[in-house]
């Protein structure tokens, strides 16, 4: 046995292409899965950072505790820290730039809070020593004409914001100004003196008040020691975490149909009980791979499915087809061996110790290329998407069973590879062994005999001839080369499906968009006001385009149901009768119609709405069609202040929770509105399409004329906003807030976009690499496939060049065989790849609604590829059995 192991080694060393080649394959493979594991480690601790700053570190959110969920929660071995927050209460802001952003909100947290939970971030300062001290958000030194600096003294009254009615207004992000009609007020203040010892950049927590929505800018000072505790923030251990569910309801004493909400919804309410309202950090636990639902589950679990076996399988032909040709090689080695007395068990154990050599090479090789590919990649990433996570950076995590498992299925892939080859090279009886003629087969009978068609030799000559029956004979080269580049078409089509979904499930909505500012405006305003506002706006000299809107949402139109399609009837969709009007200045209608074919002065004074549906239904089909059948300046009747008419039990129902209000038939008349026509198209680059394309179905668009006759300017439930292209979002948004206008909400969405961007860099990063490493794999298995066996047949070529052959009979013979290797292997391959990306568009639709889109760029590629890399292999190949002589080369039996 130790004779036929040193027989192997050298073996291998005598052949180094063909090992180097079999090691670079293993290497791949191998490398592929520790990238995969490895990145998908390090971007799940990265989008477990991300998400513990944006949101905290913890797993469940209690507001409102008593001391009972306090006890429970200290006395639960599943909890790990306990974050306590206390609201102070809001107070006028000193000298506040804004009318609609009047207050400081002042938040107190125990000292864990700070570091371990909300990592709240100095800008300059230190954090609040004890409950004299505060830190002020940024927000507060933007909204402030006050010069706040460090060890100023700050005096507050402090209270709470209650509306007319006594309610209390809740301090998160809905927590707009109200008081423009006189609804709110101050109550129950007290004063309090503060040192400022620190200012941190804005924290982006729902639970603190919003600094872009929000009518209050936060404040952060420590919790007194006997303080009431107004909400906790809860970690739990892993084990918590775990079962998150029992251990929240445990904390929460949770029995029944509220144990049952939390379960479903990851929230619950209660009132007059333990606590208000309870929530779990479902965002964070699904980044740690807890609280994902079935489908969420299913869609990973697929993709995972696929992705796995699309790397197991070219794996495998990599290793296999390379072991097959070592077979075919060293065949006549065998048969000698055989017949010198060694058993099929030594020649199977002796082709099992090559994988194993191979094995101890490759795989260590692998993996510590895999861990360099991910440094790199680290590295590329944290270049490229600085500033875009939050300041976060993405993390190298390779963590110890991403080794484990690339080397376990690599060893399992070569043991599966070297199987068949080992079975194979063991019953092959000595005889045929020696003379070598195993891989050829002769069809002894006649009416079967290998006959290629006449076309072939017109086109190809004798030497065509020759090449198709030399493919008939030789099935086992001529299938494994085809399956070879089989498998890298299928494996290319499918990915770059999978890529094409994610970008855009990704990309397209910001893609799309045209647009990077929007201004809401005050929605007291006359139109005239509006008017100037808009003009001292759009003065700045880097705005490219801009559109003045309103939008209304909840007008009524009565008939429009009338006219729904049989789709609409069958996808009973609901809602028909519910409008969102949008109206653009004159200027943008008129653009936005021209460029769909209208004659504006037609449509000027009407109204076009959107007809397009689509949703998935019960049974997770895809539903779409078109919702109305519309007459051209159809009219149906609009109701501008939502309900047509309220009934007698509507009033008395209304009037529960509002006793101030008082029911006016004239407020719900309804006006004529003429649908001019139907539109299921986009203008691109428009700014009016791409918020059209962001609208439900059946939303409608008119002109601001248009608009200003159906609503009047004292609408509830209409909105003014101002959308702008920016050439420079910064220093528009800067020019905008530095006009002093009061009741403006500005959003640069341009750092969205940049952060989706980074999103669609990563996948296509980690996508296109993944492409890369598995054309690689291809290219190594085909070049190994083609190359070998063009070896292999030296001696054929050999015969037939000294029986006459030409060097242009034998080019032709060389093309259509590329041909055949080509044709045929698209032929397979291109269905199986469109095969692959449509069951990856099946799991990714289960949670995300998406058309099936053809992979045309991918398929062409993969034709151009097939034929170019074949054509290029062989003629390397031919190129150095060309350089051999012709009598040596029939001489010799060694390869």
């Amino acid at each position: 046995m130790k004779i036929l192991n040193k027989l192997t080694v050298k073996n291998l060393k005598l052949n180094k292409s063909r090992t180097i080649v079999t090691i670079i394959g293993i290497m791949l493979s191998c490398a592929l899965i520790m990238v995969v594991a490895g990145m998908a480690a390090s971007a799940q601790q990265t989008m477990v950072n991300l998400q513990i700053n944006i949101t905290g570190n913890y797993d469940l959110f209690v507001k409102g505790a008593n001391k009972k969920i306090i006890d429970n929660a200290q006395a639960n071995r599943n909890v790990k820290d306990i974050y306590i927050k206390q609201n102070l209460g809001c107070a006028y802001l000193p000298q506040a730039k804004f009318d609609t952003k009047p207050y400081i909100n002042v938040v107190a947290f125990n000292e864990k809070s700070f570091t371990d939970c909300f990592n709240v971030t100095l800008k300059e300062g230190r954090l609040p020593e004890n409950e004299n001290e505060l830190v002020l958000s940024q927000s507060v030194i933007e909204n402030s004409k006050a010069d706040y600096k460090l060890g100023d003294i700050v005096a507050l009254d402090l209270g709470k914001r209650v509306y007319v009615s006594g309610d209390e207004i809740p301090l998160d992000d809905t927590d707009y100004f109200n008081d423009t009609n006189g609804t709110e007020k101050l109550v129950d203040t007290h004063k309090k003196t503060y040192t400022v010892v620190g200012v941190f950049n804005k924290v982006s927590s729902s639970y603190f008040a919003a600094d872009s929505f929000s009518a209050s800018s936060s404040a952060f000072t420590l919790a007194e020691e006997n303080a009431d505790i107004n909400d906790l923030f809860i970690s739990f251990t892993s084990d918590g975490e775990k079962d998150y569910i029992t251990t929240s309801g445990e904390i929460l004493n949770l029995t029944g149909d509220d144990f049952d909400n939390l379960k479903n919804d990851f929230e619950v309410y209660l009132e007059n009980g333990d606590f208000d309202e309870a929530s779990i950090n479902k965002d964070l636990l699904r980044y740690k791979g807890f609280a994902l639902s079935d489908e969420y589950m299913s869609m990973l679990f697929s993709l995972a499915v696929i992705i796995i076996v699309i790397i197991a399988i070219s794996s495998i032909f990599v290793i296999r087809n390379s072991f097959a040709i070592s077979i075919t090689e060293k065949t006549k080695l065998y048969g000698m061996l055989a017949s010198i007395g060694a058993t099929s068990k030594q020649i199977r154990h002796n082709v099992l110790f090559e994988g194993f050599v191979l094995g101890i090479i490759g795989i260590p090789a692998g993996i510590l290329l895999g861990v360099g590919v991910i440094a790199l990649l680290v590295v590329i990433l944290n270049a490229l998407l600085e500033n875009m996570l939050n300041g976060i950076s993405f993390v190298y995590a390779v963590p110890w069973w991403a080794a484990v498992i690339s080397a376990v299925m690599s060893a399992v892939i070569i043991l599966f590879s070297t199987l068949s080859s080992a079975f194979r090279a063991s019953r092959i009886a000595p005889i045929t062994a020696i003379r070598g003629n195993n891989d050829i087969k002769i069809n002894k009978n006649k009416r079967k005999s290998y006959k290629a068609p006449k076309f072939i030799k017109k086109l190809f000559g004798v030497g065509g001839e020759i090449a198709y029956k030399n493919l008939k004979r030789s099935k086992k080269k001529y299938r494994t080369t085809v399956i070879s580049i089989i498998v890298t078409v299928t494996m290319f089509i499918s990915i770059s499906t999978f890529i094409e979904y994610e970008m855009k499930i990704t990309g397209d909505h910001f893609k799309n968009m045209p647009y990077n500012i929007t201004v809401y405006a005050n929605d007291k305003l006359s139109y005239d006001e509006y008017e100037n506002i808009y003009k001292r706006i759009i003065a700045d000299t880097d705005i490219n385009s801009s559109i003045k809107a309103c939008e209304n949402y909840y007008g009524n139109i009565v008939g429009l149901t009338d006219y729904y399609t049989e789709d609409a009837k069958a996808a009973e969709l609901q809602g028909g009768n519910l409008a969102y009007v949008f109206g653009v200045d004159n200027k943008s209608f008129k653009e936005y119609v021209t460029a769909l074919g209208y004659n504006y002065d037609d449509v000027k004074d009407k109204a076009l709405i959107t007809n397009d549906f689509k949703y998935y239904n019960s049974d997770n089909i895809l539903i779409k069609g078109k919702e109305f059948d519309l007459p051209m300046n159809t009219v149906v009747k609009l109701y501008p202040n939502g309900n047509p008419s309220y009934t007698e039990d509507d009033i008395k129902e209304i009037q529960k929770t509002d006793p101030d209000f008082v029911y006016n038939p004239d407020d719900y008349k309804s006006v004529d509105l003429v649908i001019y026509d139907t539109i299921n198209k986009e203008v691109p680059g428009s700014i009016v399409s791409s918020i059209m394309s962001t609208l439900n179905e059946g939303s409608v668009l008119v002109s601001e004329d248009y608009f200003k006759k159906l609503f009047a300017e004292d609408n509830d439930y209409t909105t003014r906003v101002v959308v702008i292209d920016s050439a420079e979002p910064a220093q528009t948004v800067e020019y905008i807030k530095n006009l002093g206008i009061d009741g403006l909400d500005i959003y640069n969405l341009n750092d969205q976009k940049e952060q989706i961007n980074a999103v669609v860099l990563i996948i296509a990063i980690f996508a296109y690499g993944f492409i890369i490493v598995i054309s690689l794999i291809g290219i190594t298995n085909v070049f190994n496939t083609i190359n070998t066996n063009m070896r292999l047949r030296s001696k054929e070529f050999a015969m037939l060049k000294s029986i006459g052959m030409t060097k242009k009979e034998f080019n032709r013979m060389i093309r259509l065989e590329s041909l055949f290797y080509g044709l045929k292997s698209l032929l397979i391959g291109v269905p199986l790849g469109l095969l692959g990306g449509y069951a990856i568009f099946k799991a990714t639709g289960i949670t995300i609604m998406l058309d099936y889109s053809f992979p045309t760029m991918a398929v062409l590629i993969s034709i151009v590829f097939v034929f170019f890399v074949v054509w290029l292999i062989m003629k390397i190949s031919i190129s150095k059995v060309n350089k051999q002589n012709i009598i040596e080369t029939i001489r010799n039996d060694n390869i």
